[in-house]
């Protein structure tokens, strides 16, 4: 999708696929919430029944049923302030002030409020109106008394019956519907935020279970609730249930601003490790840059771009010596910074500003001398950045107190990661135990709002029919293995199913930075060429060992360690196997980056404490990578009893994921397509390219440049043309439905028109991992877990779409996750026990491992693809590196773009369009022959 740049002046068009107004983000909206008839003419899919071939089981479900909502009228309100506040917190600030809270006490009924723009209560009053004073701002000296006008009034009745309507099928979605659906969520909060912090869905208070991931950030267990339409209509509910969970958030630790600061940059790179406040104030100082006519100028130094990353944090300010002030809460804008101000930068002495004095002459303060004078308050340390909240002026570091329960938006880093989930990890009973202990927190049987509106929820947790697909078997070169229910399977004596096209001769293990010695890699490969000829693989010959001099720049290394190999072995080299020390990431995405964008080389990487350990179920788990590079296929599902291939009509699948830039690199967003080539879609093909700056939706030119020879390819391979398609899509929301439908969907028919000259029958599958739907079966697995095969298509969704929830792997720790499946739009129009077949049993079917996987293999393989093409974009690899190696690169999470949830990356014009990813051999240093074989096997394993 593209946007048209308008004139300075010229309103704003409005996007026809954007969200109606007034939606409400924090409940679970079904898609038709997002959906505009006059542009999608395609419904989404109804169910057409439900699988009946499964064996039955019972399941828990952490989703409460509502058992009664309010027969009462319920009239909804809208808040305006004038003139409009910059800030959403004056909304909240002026809700309750006394004038205001006077006035709503003149109705007997209690009020409820969204902190913006919606209230609701029992009481029928027209309206009305006055004035609140919020106070001076005390950030800025001489500032007026912040005074605006607050209007309510009344625009609808909340009518519940519209809801039951939906729910039995006996109206469509609409405004009535919406309107009841956003009075359910704010009614169940309401009571529970009065208590504890509401952060998005999640609810935490001082007493949650806390652990610290490092200096600057902790873990909390919160309560994460939300309301749900579901189908226990059918089983005697109203339709409506709460999701209640678990919910592990990341925050930053309150503390003294200036000690984040300090923390946080120890954390950022090795040299600013234990870095003391001297050693700050020098990391922060301008540096002097190059300026016309030989002037100086002053730009940012690394830790202060480093630094101003801490922004939307909420601070209070406290003033030494300050008894008499009301701490107020302010959010950081940005750390200041002008070049104008020369080499001190921003600080509390070269900031100044005019205050008009009694005897109406101005006198230019500082903002050190300033605090000196009116609160006797000494600024220590002077010298560090202030920081800036935009309206509320600037405010010197060491006087801000950061609270706790600010959220955390990065992406954290392996140490961040690793302390996280021994913290959130937590087996099915005991998640269960959790999750009941949080719905007593909640405290419906309590709840005023609740009583008073007449809803009531039964806290105990429901128990439902779900069905257990039977397993495949799955079937290698000399034999099958059936796994049963145990989701895992030994490889050992096994042979491929189809071993590598080409005897493997040009081979090499490179050492990087010594970090083993010959020796071991020696024995090492001998144990890796055993195994790989074990399971069916062709080897002709010992590999070439190399030993690079440490520090060897990665560019060099890659083109010393190709031409070795191709003049030792006289021929292209066919892999080359990389040691490393550890699991730096930047080492690792380097090295592949050169190898796949100069010479087309296929590569594996291994850990050097793997090599000096040289076990043989490693080795095999590196051959089942190796063996799908070389163009080889691990297993694939038997094919007894239901003839020669795994489908019983020519069927592509494909799979594509969009992945997002990082905060701190001038990442675009990359797609990936992932689209099999076989007769058992075991085999995949790739494509990938970047897709604009934040932008979810595939853009119609890559679904063109990505599928089509996709497509060609296919019809070559199999000597015809696909009859069936299913387009299997990751990372979607709702709100992101209606334009898969129309911008994905409809570009993809124009393709196979294009190309092949007919169009297949297309059934369109949204997969999701992003829910809090969990199960609890009442036979499971040794962990309690729900078996392999799990399949949950009532009660907990959707009244009348066609969705389910799938557990198709075995978790090793912690408690499952099903995918949630959504059928969009179904051509092919298979039984439910088929499709439902299809998805579990090809998750048998994952080239590297020898257990199912969790999600669909096509949407596995898009991730993984699209993983590894962001290294592939056109700049410098030490643009793409983040500031150290062993740290966090940051991703925060952008506004609503284009009616979804997609990142969007402020510091780029969305009018532009990224460069694509480099080509493949680019510049003419691979051989034709290299490049060709690279892109026809499955380099991104």
């Amino acid at each position: 999708m593209s946007t048209t740049a308008t004139g300075k002046g010229a309103p704003k068009e409005k996007n026809p696929l954007e969200a109606p107004a007034g939606i409400n983000k924090r409940c679970d909206l079904p898609p038709e919430a997002y959906w505009h008839e006059d542009r999608v003419n395609t419904p989404f899919a109804t169910r057409p029944g439900y699988n009946s071939s499964s064996q039955d089981i019972r399941v828990g479900v952490n989703q409460f049923r509502i058992q009664s909502v309010t027969g009462k009228d319920v009239y909804q309100y809208d808040v305006a302030i004038t003139p409009e506040p910059r800030s959403g917190i004056i909304y909240r600030k002026a809700w309750e002030t006394k004038a205001i809270q006077g006035k709503l006490a003149q109705q007997k009924g209690p009020w409820l409020y969204d902190n913006r723009k919606l209230g609701w209560s029992t009481n029928n009053i027209s309206g009305f109106s006055c004035d609140v004073d919020l106070g001076a701002d005390e950030g800025r000296p001489g500032r007026p008394n912040n005074t605006f006008k607050f209007e309510i009034k009344q625009t609808c009745k909340v009518r519940m019956e519209a809801l039951k309507s939906y729910l039995e099928k006996k109206m469509g979605w609409d405004n009535t519907v919406l309107e009841c659906m956003s009075f359910l969520d704010h009614v169940l909060r309401q009571g529970p935020s009065e208590r504890m912090h509401l952060i998005k869905r999640t609810l935490v208070n001082e007493y949650s279970q806390t652990k610290r991931l490092n200096a600057t950030t902790e873990a909390i267990k919160g309560i994460y609730s939300a309301i749900r339409l579901n189908e226990s209509i059918k089983s005697g509910g109203l339709g409506l249930g709460i999701n209640v969970d678990v919910s592990n958030q990341t925050f930053w630790v309150g503390q003294k601003l200036e000690q984040l600061a300090r923390s946080f940059l120890s954390c950022m790179d090795r040299k600013w490790e234990n870095i003391d406040y001297e050693g700050m104030r020098k990391a922060l100082l301008p540096v002097k840059i190059g300026g016309k006519g030989g002037a100086a100028s002053y730009g940012m130094s690394e830790a202060f771009k480093v630094l101003r990353r801490l922004q939307n944090i909420r601070f209070e300010v406290k003033i030494p010596g300050d008894k008499t002030q009301n701490p107020k809460e302010y959010k950081i804008r940005r750390i200041a910074f002008d070049p104008k101000l020369g080499e001190l930068g921003a600080c509390a002495r070269s900031v100044t500003f005019d205050k008009t004095m009694p005897d109406g002459s101005t006198k230019t303060y500082s903002i050190a001398d300033y605090y000196l004078e009116k609160y006797r308050a000494k600024v220590q340390h002077w010298y560090f950045p202030l920081i800036e909240t935009g309206r509320a002026g600037f405010f010197p570091m060491e006087f801000c107190e950061v609270h706790r329960f600010n959220p955390y938006p990065f992406k954290l880093d392996p140490n961040q990661t690793s302390e996280m989930i021994k913290f959130a990890v937590q087996r099915p009973p005991q998640r269960k135990a959790e999750v009941m202990q949080m719905v007593q927190n909640l405290e419906w049987d309590k709840d005023r709002y609740l009583a008073h509106f007449g809803i009531k929820i039964n806290p105990t947790m429901p128990m439902i029919s779900a069905k257990l697909i039977p397993n495949p078997v799955v079937q290698y070169g000399n034999r099958t293995a059936d796994p049963k229910m145990t989701g895992r399977w030994d490889l050992r004596g096994m042979k491929f199913v189809t071993p590598n096209k080409q005897e493997l001769k040009a081979w090499a293990f490179v050492i990087v930075d010594n970090c083993v010695d010959k020796r071991t890699v020696e024995n090492f490969a001998r144990v890796f060429k055993t195994t790989y000829a074990g399971h069916g693989g062709k080897v002709g010959g010992e590999p070439l060992i190399l030993e690079p001099p440490r520090g060897t720049g990665h560019e060099i290394l890659v083109e010393h360690s190709y031409n070795k190999t191709g003049a030792h072995f006289k021929a292209i080299p066919q892999i080359i196997f990389f040691i490393l020390r550890d699991k730096t990431a930047w080492v690792y995405d380097r090295l592949k980056k050169n190898a796949d964008c100069r010479w087309a080389c296929l590569t594996q990487m291994v850990q050097g404490a793997n090599v000096r350990k040289a076990q043989p179920q490693y080795c095999s788990n590196v051959c089942m990578k190796v063996n799908a590079k070389l163009g080889g296929q691990t297993s694939r599902i038997s094919h007894k009893g239901q003839g020669s291939a795994f489908f019983k009509v020519p069927t592509m699948m494909i799979g594509v994921d969009v992945s997002h830039g990082n905060t701190g690199v001038s990442s675009a967003s990359t797609a990936a397509m992932c689209v099999s080539m076989d007769k058992d879609a075991a085999l995949y093909d790739a494509a990938v390219q970047t897709n604009g700056w934040g932008v979810e939706i595939l853009q119609p030119a890559n679904m063109h440049s990505m599928l089509g020879p996709l497509a060609v390819k296919w019809r070559k391979v199999n000597n015809q043309a696909p009859q069936h398609v299913f387009y299997v899509r990751d990372g979607v929301s709702e709100g992101q439905f209606a334009q898969v439908m129309e911008w994905e969907v409809g570009q993809m028919k124009m393709v196979f028109k294009e190309y092949l000259g007919t169009v297949p029958k297309i059934t369109v599958i949204i997969a999701t991992k992003r829910h809090h739907i969990r199960f609890f079966p009442e036979r499971g697995d040794k962990n309690g877990n729900c078996m392999p095969g799990t399949l949950v298509e009532r009660e907990v969704t959707h009244p009348f779409h066609y969705d389910f929830y799938l557990c198709s792997h075995v978790a090793i720790q912690g408690t499952a996750r099903p995918v949630h499946y959504n059928v969009l739009h179904d051509e092919c129009g298979l039984k439910p026990d088929e499709l439902q077949r299809i998805l579990y049993h090809q998750c048998y079917q994952y080239c590297r491992s020898t257990t199912p996987v969790s999600l669909h293999p096509a949407v596995y393989y898009a991730h993984l693809a699209g993983t590894r093409a962001r290294h592939h974009e056109d700049m410098a690899s030490s643009e793409q590196v983040p500031v150290e190696s062993r740290h966090v690169v940051l991703r925060r999470p952008g506004p609503m773009a284009k009616g979804g949830d997609a990142t969007t990356v402020a510091s780029h014009d969305t009018n532009t369009m990224p460069p694509p990813l480099m080509i493949i051999g680019r510049g003419g240093q691979a051989r034709a022959a290299a490049i060709e074989t690279f892109k026809n096997t499955m380099w991104w394993v």
